[in-house]
């Protein structure tokens, strides 16, 4: 049980980080309307998109035009929430 509880921070902490890396290659499809429509960019928007909705709906200022803020928000968002949990831990 002691290896389990030992092993958590860094389960944790890998999803974190890979869901973080979602969010990044997200951003960078956008840039590209080729690959952003492509079957990997509609499967990395799934992933990231109703985190990213969430936050547009409670933050409607993060969204302006053409500039998206929203990803910037869920980057610190998750940074505070993975501090949360380890001080909890």
């Amino acid at each position: 049980m002691d290896r389990i509880l030992s092993g958590l921070p860094q389960i944790i902490g890998g999803a974190f980080e890979l869901y973080e890396f979602i969010i990044f290659v997200y951003c960078l499809l956008s840039f590209i309307p080729s690959l952003n429509n492509s079957v990997f960019g509609r499967l990395v928007a799934s992933v990231v998109d109703p985190f990213l909705n969430l936050i547009r709906r409670v933050l409607p200022i993060v969204s302006t035009g053409i500039l998206d803020f929203s990803p910037i928000v869920a980057l610190i968002l998750i940074q505070l929430l993975q501090k949360v949990i380890f001080m909890m831990i």
